[in-house]
């Protein structure tokens, strides 16, 4: 048996995996940037309890303060260890261990290239990349929104949004800078600042109260603010029939962003490629405003794009590569220790 690791910043699943196919899966907290040591990190969610394994997959968003130790105890319990990027297993699952382009879209963005060559694009995380991500959404919706609240533009429906989810804006900073899941914290603020773009077909809410934000974790229609109160409901503010100006800049914006980001990645092939396959994974793009302006702007950029849902996500691929015994195209993108 193996064991297939998918591990991000909102959540970290574990499975089981018998041949490059996934048996049993548990779900865990995710990774945060502030939580100490990634490696301790990693550790303590995947535990000892595994018995005798063949290889360990590792696909993580986390830098890794120190892989040669994150591989050395994992050799405890498995033959072989193998440790590289979630875009890497997303790749992989999305196209079986094919060419293609694929972006991981969710609270951080990076694309993955595989063809004539291979090629990343982004993934640079919050301080400086990630382009038009959840963190790169929510991020721009908040600085609209404390514009509007300390007067430095007209107070609009992002301002009362933000005052919804987060409560009292003056007393926020002290709240979230100190807080070890902010950049989660705030990715998920993107979900308002979409809906406020006016996406189309968007369903918000409990059956039979369209009018209400139900936070809770497990939903991507549903958003999660941290306090500790999922239960806790945001009531609408402004008119959801009238797209907000700001919001929708924001959304066509990161659409803009995320297409050019797989446009970068679609340089490993050939300029003479008929087509380049495309695939995208991440919660993110769940949103059928921003897939939208996402599709059309990579059609206008990629024109022989061609979109295709995956093959599988992200923990899928981590097994398959768990299972392969030969080298594989991706590497020179994983870390490999055996013993």
């Amino acid at each position: 048996m193996d064991l297939a690791i998918d591990g991000g910043q909102t959540g970290l699943r574990i499975g089981l995996a018998e041949s490059g196919r996934i048996r049993e899966i548990r779900e865990l907290p995710g990774l945060s940037y502030a939580e100490g040591s990634p490696v301790e990190a990693v550790l303590e969610r995947i535990g000892t309890g595994w018995g005798p394994l063949g290889t360990v997959c590792l696909g993580l968003t986390t830098i890794l303060d120190d892989p040669g130790k994150l591989a050395g105890r994992l050799l405890s319990m498995a033959r072989r260890v193998l440790i590289t990027t979630d875009v890497v297993t997303s790749h992989a699952g999305a196209f079986a261990g094919g060419e293609g382009v694929v972006l991981a879209a969710g609270t951080g963005a990076i694309a993955l290239g595989v063809g004539d060559g291979i090629r990343q694009v982004d993934g640079w995380g919050y301080l400086y990349g990630d382009a038009g991500s959840g963190f790169w959404i929510g991020r721009r919706g908040l600085d609209a929104a404390f514009r509007g609240f300390d007067g430095r533009a007209e107070p609009g429906p992002l301002t009362e949004r933000a005052q919804a989810v987060f409560g009292d804006l003056a007393g926020l900073p002290e709240r979230l800078y100190l807080a070890p899941d902010a950049v989660a914290r705030i990715a998920r603020f993107a979900v308002h600042v979409l809906e406020l773009a006016g996406d189309p077909g968007r369903a918000v809410g409990r059956a039979g109260d369209p009018g209400r934000v139900v936070e809770g974790a497990g939903d991507p229609g549903r958003v999660v603010e941290g306090a500790g109160d999922p239960g806790r409901v945001v009531e609408p503010v402004g008119d959801r029939s009238r797209p907000d100006p700001t919001a929708r800049a924001i959304a066509e914006e990161a659409a803009r962003e995320l297409a050019g980001t797989v446009a970068a990645a679609a340089r490993c092939f050939a300029k003479e490629a008929a087509a380049v396959p495309v695939a995208w994974t991440g919660r993110l793009l769940r949103d059928p405003g921003l897939r939208t302006g996402f599709e059309a702007e990579l059609a206008r950029l990629l024109p022989q794009a061609t979109l295709r849902p995956p093959a599988g996500d992200s923990l899928a691929g981590a097994a398959l590569l768990a299972a392969s015994t030969g080298p594989s195209r991706y590497q020179s993108m994983i870390r490999t220790a055996e013993r």
